[in-house]
Order: C-alpha cells, then structure tokens, then sequence
C-alpha cells in the first residue's frame, strides 16, 4: 500500500492506494485538473469565465465543470437552496442555465463559487482513475473529503469538534464516500438561502455513493438539518457528532 500527498484544492490530498506510482501520479493530476477548471480564486479556468462573461453570452465549458453544474442545480433544487454555488449578491442558483453543448448561461450577474462540490468532484475522479489503473484498494482524502475502494471494509474516522487533534471511528464502509463540515480551525458556515452565519454545535458528515454528492449534501444539512427526504433522495445518511464525542444515529 502506498501513501503520499499533495497541496491541492487548497488542502492537503493524501492518496493511499494498491497501486502503482504511474497511477497514483495520474489521480493526482485529474486532481489538479479539477482545480484549475473549478477554482474561483483564479483568473482562469472555467469557474473564471462563467463569472467574468456569461451573464452576457453563454461560455462553453469542459464536461466535467458541466457535471459539477448539473449535480449543484439538482442538489440546490432538492435543498430548497439551502445549498447554492452562487455567492449571494442578488443571485442565486436559479440564475444558472445550462444549455446544449456544455454551454452556461446566466440570467443575471452572479459570482459562483465550486468549492462546496468540486472537492468532492476531484476526489471521485481520482479514485476513478486508480479503479481504471488497476488499483485494488485504497483511498483518497482531501482535507475530509474521502472516498474508500477495494473489497475490504475501511474505518472513517471524524475529529472531535471541541478537540480537532482528537478523532472518533464513525462507520466501517467499503466503496463508501464521506465529506464533512464542522467549525474546525475557525472554518465559516453560511445559510445560502438568507446569508445567515451558521453556529454548528456538532461536526456534519455525509456519507454517499459519490464524494461529490455528500460534499455538497454536508452544506444544505447544515443550514436545514438531517432531512430525511432529503438525504433518501440522494441515498445518503447524515452522522452528527457532538464536543463529547457522541454520534447521533444516521438518519435515512
């Protein structure tokens, strides 16, 4: 089993994988394709030119930042908007069209911002291209978004919210999926659908076929809770761990 990082995604992405290093070089570069298409703190890239010009004219876009729109609108639609890529100002994510041909359009001005799915995103294409590089096991972690494969049964683990340094075994999965939120190292929480700062009392971690999808799912439980409706549709459950340490049952 090999293991090794990177400074990705504004993280630090550790891969540990059956694996060659050919293929652990390659997860990492869809990674980093991931961030140069989706980073909203660049001038380029895909997030860049759909803030700067599709308000005006639609922007033709790489399919994976499509795929990354499309799961945002459905998980936006599905939330009420409790999870929304746009930054406030006026707009929300019913401003987003996505036409034929990878094309965006905006109906208003708008700034959107990938990073509440697209680590989720890379996290999944990494792990795709260890599966199809023959890799038999592993896992691909970015800064708590992680993802596991392989036949046999792994533990994710989740830091205590009173005490980061500390961690708690939450589920044992195998081809599982898991991101989490918390108030961890000062780290912010917005209500998307009023603006509204959120005081998390308990760490949030989502658990789903798709590192993408419990990314996303981590901000909207956030702000409305453990849903169930919400989470069945995405067959997803959510884990709440309080400062002592307690789990609370995963609701489905």
């Amino acid at each position: 089993m090999r293991t090794r990082a990177r400074p990705l995604l504004g993280t630090l992405v550790a891969i540990r994988a059956e694996a060659t290093d050919a293929a652990i070089d390659a997860a990492f570069e869809a990674i980093a394709r991931v961030h140069r298409l989706m980073n909203a703190h660049s001038d380029a890239g895909d997030v860049a030119a759909i803030n700067a010009q599709a308000w005006r004219r639609p922007v033709t876009v790489d399919a994976w930042t499509f795929r990354v729109l499309a799961m945002a609108l459905r998980v936006g639609r599905a939330s009420g908007g409790a999870f929304d890529p746009t930054l406030g100002r006026g707009a929300t994510y019913e401003d987003i069209v996505l036409l034929p041909g990878r094309r965006v359009s905006l109906r208003r001005r708008a700034r959107l911002d990938l990073g509440g799915i697209a680590k989720g995103f890379a996290v999944d294409r990494a792990v795709e291209v260890l599966k199809r590089s023959a890799a038999l096991a592993g896992c691909v972690n970015a800064g708590g978004d992680l993802r596991f494969f392989g036949e046999a049964p792994q533990v994710a683990r989740v830091r205590l919210p009173s005490e980061p340094s500390l961690s708690v075994a939450l589920t044992t999965a195998r081809e599982r999926a898991f991101a989490t939120s918390g108030s961890y190292f000062g780290g912010r929480h917005v209500d998307a659908r009023c603006g509204r700062r959120l005081r998390l009392q308990c760490s949030i971690t989502v658990g789903a076929a798709s590192c993408m999808v419990a990314d996303a799912l981590t901000k909207a439980v956030a702000a409305v809770g453990p849903v169930p409706g919400l989470l069945a549709r995405f067959r997803a459950q959510a884990y709440l761990v309080d400062g002592q340490g307690t789990i609370h049952a995963p609701r489905r």
